[in-house]
This record gives structure tokens, sequence and C-alpha cells, in this order.
């Protein structure tokens, strides 16, 4: 059905498909084609579940009364791969034309909001091990010593050092010492919360920013981490490598990045001083 640019459900759907396309997020992506669907097409409810699986089943977002009408479902994809399911309960009567063109509109919208995660995440990120990059790391520090500041709790940080590290990748080769590291920095991941950093500070020099966190509970942390790594067998050899640490915590030891920063790196140097394969706090 042919339909003027000026009639005002057109504009509408203009207005609504440069809205899809504005943002980089997928979540809001969505948000603003299920409510496009509702206020433009007639539709009396949808839902749409995101996920890159071709048995897509979380719905992520559900706007309107999706009881009591038919479910029709466009699958969102690009390139081959499914972006996800929308979902639009209404009655025969629909304007599929509008609904093909927001889905359409929301495919292109969604693979360049996964374009734009993964780059993020690679910026992020230290692409040997996985974990935080150095940049990533300090700013996590900033933000949670200024908020332990402001509300006054506790905030904890770890610095790791792999003991005679150097000796291991000249007696093995660095190929050996990118698999220790992969290893190693998998236990620190493991044993950390969703809540707390860890990251690849350089070299092999790992780092764990630990929101409220005291200072006993910031020792505890980085001794499991130690034991962990001092059991682990690495290489064909089945030798393996042991870690050093340094804890600091705020407040006792400052308040700011800088200064737990710089604690822990003195207590870590102090660590590996005393021969390695212990944590100073």
């Amino acid at each position: 059905m042919s339909r003027s640019l000026e009639d005002p459900r057109s504009v509408a759907l203009l207005a609504a498909l440069r809205d899809i396309s504005a943002s980089l997020r997928a979540d809001e992506v969505g948000t603003r084609l299920l409510r496009a669907v509702i206020d433009i097409a007639g539709s009396r409810g949808a839902a749409l579940a995101l996920d890159e699986r071709d048995d897509a089943a979380d719905v992520h977002e559900t706007l309107g009364d999706v009881h009591g009408e038919p479910a029709r479902v466009f699958v969102l994809r690009t390139h081959g791969a499914t972006l996800g399911r929308l979902r639009v309960f209404a009655k025969a009567d629909v304007d599929t034309v509008v609904l093909e063109a927001l889905a359409a509109q929301a495919e292109v919208a969604l693979a360049n909001a996964r374009t734009h995660g993964a780059a993020l995440l690679r910026a992020e990120h230290d692409t040997l091990t996985g974990l935080a990059n150095h940049g990533r790391i300090w700013e996590a520090l900033e933000r949670e010593a200024t908020r332990a500041q402001r509300y006054d709790r506790p905030l904890a940080f770890v610095m790791f050092d792999v003991d005679r590290f150097k000796l291991w990748n000249d007696r093995l080769g660095h190929l050996a010492g990118d698999e220790a590291l992969v290893r190693i920095a998998a236990l620190v991941r493991e044993r950390s919360r969703a809540s707390d950093t860890a990251g690849r500070y350089g070299g092999d020099e790992l780092a764990l920013v630990l929101p409220e966190t005291t200072h006993d509970g910031a020792i505890a942390v980085a001794e499991k981490i130690r034991a962990a790594t001092e059991a682990l067998v690495l290489g064909e050899s089945g030798s393996g490598l042991t870690l050093s640490a340094g804890v600091a915590s705020s407040p006792a030891d400052g308040k700011t990045a800088a200064d737990l920063m710089r604690v822990a790196d003195a207590r870590l140097y102090v660590a590996k001083a005393a021969n390695g394969n212990r944590v100073i706090a």
C-alpha cells in the first residue's frame, strides 16, 4: 500500500527508523524497536530476544500486552548470524510493511552495536590474557577510590608478579611463557567477583581491584590465588611457577589510586626480595 512521505504515519516511521539507528547499545536499540512496533505498526505487544545463537530463547525486552494475540516472528540476521528474534503480538490487519521496515533497520543497528561493542572490548582488554589492560585497571582503581572516600567504604588493591618469569621464558621459550601467563590470569579471574577488576598491568604483572573488600579479605583472596598458582602444572615438563603479591587497602594505606598503587607495588617488591611465593600486606 503506497503512502505519502507527508503522511503522519510515514513521518513517524522515518523518525522511528532514525531513532533506532541512533544508538550503539544493543539494549537501547531493542527498546526503541519495541516501542516503535507498538506505537506505529499497531501491535498490541512485542517481545525481543537478543542472542547470537540460532536457538535464542531468553527474552531481554518485552513491552505491551503479549497475551491473547497470535505471534508473528521476525528473525533478525546479519551476514548469516542471528542477532535476535522479534515477536509481534497483533491481529491480522497489522501493518506488515512497517514491521518489516522496522525489523530491517534494527538488523543494521544491532550489527553496528555488536561491532562497536567488540571494538570497545578490544580497547579495554589485554589481547593475550583477556583481562583488563593497564588503562582500564587505572580507571577502575581511580573510580573505586573516589567511591570509597565518598561513601566511607572499604577498598583493596593487589599487585601480583610471576616469580622468575624471565628464567622460565629463557629456558622454555616465549610460547611457554605466554601459556603460563594465560593460565595464571585465568586463576586470577576465576577467583575474583564480577564486581572486581582483574587485569594485566604489564609484562608478567597482574592486578586486582577489590571494591567493598577489607584488608584481611584482600589478603585471603591474594593467598588463594598464590596457592592455586603454586599448584598449577604447566607444560609438558610438569613444572610450575609461583606468584608474589603486595596488598594495599583504603583508607589505612592511602585514599587515592596513586597511594594504593604505590603501597601495593612496594609490598610486592618486598615479597619478591624475600624469595617470592608469598603475600605481603
